[in-house]
């Protein structure tokens, strides 16, 4: 068989791909949200205290920041098949047998290697597309990308709750020891057979990927701890954020002196520069969704995570049907910007009907909020990644690759991290202020002590209440942000995932 055959015949199965890059996506999204909300039925089921849970979650996250970055390098030099095949397998595996152990330093271990094989999944996907599909198709493997993030935030909510109140906890790992395989499959019969590219192995900036992966990561840990161990009270959050950024400053300098850059920052033009910003600020912004709705929900009104999920789970394939092709249609048509507009614009009407925010509020005074941010999720990302991609040089796309990658793990962190400082201070902060107005009364003694846990708790309802209020006032201003950023964008050039430029 000649050459050329072989290449049409690979080139015969871009459904496969598609079909791989959303599943890749999702199984990373949702393994996430799952690990996150059924957090604490896991510390039940595993006998951790908190702190161990704690330092689970983080094992169980922080190792795809060292393997991310460099994924996308991997395909390029070893293609698809060699990068994505073993690992769907391993992974499978360990997500079976962890259920089966209950030893705190082999729970951190597995959670490791399994969270270092996760972080290979999404960070293929995207050069995946590239690689193997038409480019008439790129704006729709880039929508499957897009779409990870909305539909696991919905559906994730509701199957962490409701595995451990029906078929049992485990299945919070062996779902994704169902899909992995699935992923595998798709890969090896979709995706080009390609040779290794021994001048680009060659050619490698080994320090440059190790320097990156270890920074982000310790800042990572850093962040993840960070709110537990109190920030700058705590010597083990002050040692990994300024050894983070040590090293940080050494992979620039690495990057500036070595012959051959692997991530050299020259790839930061002025509208890649303000799509980096437009997709943190999306970040931040869509926070009110996968933050502060489902808290309140649990913190407030007292609901089970399995009873938000049943309401949020509709909204889900609401976006798969008709918002994942309203993004498409709008970026294929007006341009990325006028759609980055429209997305920020939904976030920030979200977040400002949120305001409004009442002890008296359940699921269904947050139905409109959650149908805007359903939209704007996927339109504004959408239309951020195509600005990143539409305005790079395609001959450095492995770089641009990497630094999604970066900001998306560490951006959500950040953006989290920070409102969870911010709602935990401020709940302390208006449980003070409201306490200066609650006064002595003439009550007698036996009345004071049953009324005082009433007043508790009626004091700290609404503290919460106020601080959720100003974290969905965090959320607007970070939409306006986003609208700020598109404003200094220039029109975008020409591109295969756009017809229409800007």
């Amino acid at each position: 068989m000649s050459n050329n055959q072989s290449f049409q015949i690979d080139r015969s199965r871009p459904a496969l791909v598609a079909i791989a890059v959303l599943m890749a996506a999702i199984l990373t999204a949702l393994d996430l949200r799952t690990a996150s909300v059924g957090l604490p039925d896991l510390r039940g089921a595993f006998g951790l205290s908190f702190d161990e849970g704690s330092w689970l979650a983080t094992f169980a996250t922080a190792p795809q920041v060292l393997v991310a970055p460099c994924v996308a390098w991997m395909v390029a030099v070893f293609g698809v098949k060699r990068v994505l095949i073993g690992p769907t397998i391993v992974y499978s595996v360990i997500s079976i047998v962890i259920p089966f152990f209950h030893d705190f330093g082999v729970l951190l271990s597995l959670h490791a290697v399994r969270a270092a094989l996760l972080g290979i999944f999404v960070g293929a996907t995207l050069m995946t597309a590239f690689r193997n599909l038409d480019r008439k198709y790129w704006i729709i493997a880039l929508a499957f990308y897009v779409v990870r993030i909305p539909f696991a935030q919905n559906l994730g909510l509701y199957t962490a709750g409701s595995y451990s109140q029906t078929i049992g906890w485990q299945w919070l790992y062996w779902q994704d020891a169902l899909i992995a395989p699935v992923i595998g499959v798709l890969v090896l019969f979709g995706a080009k057979s390609v040779t290794t590219d021994k001048g680009l192995l060659e050619r490698a900036d080994w320090g440059g990927m190790a320097i990156l992966g270890v920074a982000l990561t310790m800042l990572f840990v850093a962040l993840d701890q960070g709110n537990r161990l109190d920030w700058l009270q705590s010597g083990f959050i002050v040692s990994m954020a300024t050894a983070s950024a040590f090293l940080l400053v050494v992979f620039l300098l690495n990057e500036h002196f070595v012959r051959e850059p692997w991530a050299h920052i020259s790839i930061f033009t002025r509208n890649v520069a303000l799509g980096f910003l437009a997709i943190f600020s999306f970040m931040a912004a869509s926070l009110s969704s996968s933050l502060l709705t489902p808290n309140f929900l649990i913190a407030v009104a007292h609901l089970r995570p399995e009873q938000i999920g049943s309401f949020s789970a509709p909204h889900a394939i609401l976006l798969l049907v008709c918002a994942t092709v309203g993004a498409v249609l709008l970026v294929r048509t007006v341009g990325p910007r006028v759609t980055l507009i429209t997305g920020f614009s939904c976030f920030a009407l979200s977040s400002w009907l949120g305001t409004s925010l009442t002890s008296l509020w359940s699921l269904p005074e947050f139905q409109s909020i959650v149908i805007l941010q359903t939209i704007a999720e996927e339109v504004t990302f959408l239309a951020a990644v195509t600005t990143l991609f539409s305005n790079a040089n395609p001959a450095r796309a492995t770089t641009l690759t990497a630094y999604v990658q970066v900001l998306r793990l560490i951006g959500p962190e950040i953006a989290a991290t920070v409102m969870s400082t911010c709602i935990r201070q401020r709940e302390q902060l208006h449980s003070y202020l409201i306490g200066l107005h609650v006064t002595d009364g003439t009550l007698g003694l036996d009345a004071a002590k049953r009324s005082m846990g009433t007043l508790a708790n009626a004091v700290q309802r609404e503290a919460n209440v106020l601080a959720y209020i100003d974290g969905f006032w965090i959320t607007f201003f970070a939409a306006i942000l986003g609208l700020c950023a598109v404003a200094l964008m220039a029109p975008s050039p020409h591109h295969p995932l756009t017809k229409h430029p800007g």
